[in-house]
């Protein structure tokens, strides 16, 4: 048995007869300088004449590749990214067999255009290099769909030239918690540049997220009219919703949103926008007078048809750009007034009619919940949502990710079973947990970490106790916060009426 992950469409072992590969050399092809260094990095043979062939094939789809191994390897492919994949499945193959493999012909394409990882570095910012290492982790499993989530209530992450404190001051908060330490980071316009080129390199297109109107504090913080009530509030410093949102009835907050979004859109051309939409409190609003007023010139029932006006309104101005838009699906008790051209990031079982989405199930695909949430099999064998499925995406938040090494342990081995759902179409345990021990032998490759297997699948108490540790996490929700500023609010309301 070949195993391979994700899983291929077609395998065949041609001849059982193994041939020894004693160099590695690349013929004349598209990929990127970083992408071939990848590649002969993992193999470390001696370089010698070109044993391994690329073959242009036009008749072939976009991420299509065959395989025929032997004395030389050939690969065929329409363009960059067939071959890019054909080289990682072609890496698992040679670590099989300890480079000695029999003929095999191979050929493959995924299931799905959008294969998607998502990367929070607002609640703790993950560095250039770190961003860099992440995008080859996700080539590693023909990922091609990155998507960047930069701007939190913790943490504003993008330089915008037009407004400078959201980086002076929105990118560093005082605390995290009950701690005293600062923390903060922020990449330049620069540096977000090179992250995209480098993504390029990898076949793997990246989507910004500016998540608006709620998660907005650190926005907040330095300029402080884009709220309901202007006060001077600090970048957040704990978790939680926060209820201090944008105020959408004020015309200078939508000119705010569209200037970030302009300067956004020089810097991530891959078409593909996200604006947030979720976690919105509609406590500052119903009290507010310009969000009033824009209710009840609008001709709408409350805050909540609010929203959906403001979600589309700024879906037409990505879109004007050049932009597929989507905006999280969490929560929105009524979506019949959001357009249906706006996608979601779908979290939840909640009918999407033929709206566009990206499968980001929580119970399958939000790894930083603990194993005890969402078992490796878990994972394995969920089903992407009916409808107009546009891929798969796993999501990291990283309120408990500090680091590359945290992240890697609530990635890994998940995201093979969810890399193969994306390309493949489906997973399912019985036919991927045959090929974890080889899985595992590819990380350890890597030098990537992992949950071993009993945390990745824990018994009964070892995922209650995994869940009860993470649920630790309200008591650093600030929810008597919200509660005390709420009375605040409702005061100051009342004595402007």
């Amino acid at each position: 048995m070949i195993k391979l992950i994700p899983k291929p469409l077609y395998i065949n072992i041609i001849n059982n007869e193994k041939h020894k590969i004693n160099h590695i050399t690349l013929g004349e092809s598209l990929l990127s300088r970083g992408a071939k260094d990848d590649f002969l990095s993992f193999c470390n043979l001696p370089q010698g004449e070109a044993n391994i062939i690329f073959e242009t094939d036009s008749s072939l789809e976009d991420e299509e590749y065959t395989i025929i191994t032997g004395e030389k390897t050939v690969i065929a492919a329409a363009g960059m990214a067939g071959q890019l994949y054909a080289l990682q499945t072609l890496k698992q193959i040679l670590l099989q067999y300890n480079y000695a493999i029999p003929q095999i012909e191979i050929k493959d394409k995924p299931k799905y255009k959008i294969r998607g990882f998502m990367l929070d570095v607002g609640r703790y910012f993950f560095s250039v290099d770190d961003v860099k290492l992440m995008i080859r982790k996700m080539a590693a499993h023909k990922l091609n769909f990155f998507h960047f989530h930069l701007t939190e209530d913790q943490g504003w992450r993008i330089e915008i030239k037009k407004y400078p404190l959201l980086t002076e001051k929105g990118s560093m908060r005082a605390k995290t918690n009950f701690n005293s330490k600062p923390h903060g980071g922020f990449y330049t316009q620069q540096e977000i540049k090179e992250i995209v080129s480098y993504a390029h390199d990898f076949n793997i297109k990246v989507m910004p997220e500016f998540d608006i109107p709620g998660h907005s504090r650190s926005a907040i913080a330095c300029y402080k009219d884009l709220t309901c009530f202007p006060r001077d509030l600090p970048v957040a410093d704990h978790w939680g919703v926060k209820h201090d949102v944008l105020c959408v009835g004020k015309e200078s907050t939508i000119q705010f949103v569209k200037d970030v979004i302009d300067e956004m859109c020089e810097l991530f051309p891959d078409g593909y926008f996200h604006i947030g939409g979720d976690e919105v409190p509609k406590h500052r609003w119903d009290l507010c007078p310009h969000c009033q007023a824009k209710i009840k010139e609008l001709g709408l029932k409350n805050s909540e048809d609010l929203q959906c006006w403001f979600m589309n309104e700024i879906k037409e101005y990505c879109k004007s750009k050049g932009r597929q838009v989507f905006m999280w699906s969490w929560e929105l008790k009524d979506e019949g007034t959001l357009d249906t051209d706006l996608g979601f990031t779908k979290c939840g079982e909640m009918n999407t009619g033929d709206r566009p989405f990206i499968d980001t199930s929580s119970k399958a695909y939000y790894i930083d919940l603990p194993y005890g949430y969402i078992s490796l099999k878990d994972t394995a064998e969920h089903k992407p949502f009916e409808g107009n499925c546009l891929g798969v995406e796993t999501t990291l938040w990283t309120e408990y990710v500090p680091d590359m090494k945290k992240a890697d342990l609530m990635t890994f081995p998940r995201l093979g079973a969810a890399c193969e759902t994306a390309w493949y179409g489906k997973c399912g345990w019985n036919s991927f947990e045959p090929r974890l021990d080889f899985y595992y032998s590819y990380l350890d490759k890597m030098n990537w970490g992992y949950a071993k297997p009993d945390m990745a699948n824990p018994n009964s108490l070892r995922g209650r106790a995994q869940v009860l540790w993470f649920e630790r996490r309200q008591l650093a929700w600030e929810g008597l916060t919200n509660i005390f500023d709420d009375k605040k609010i409702e005061k100051i309301a009342k004595s402007k009426k």
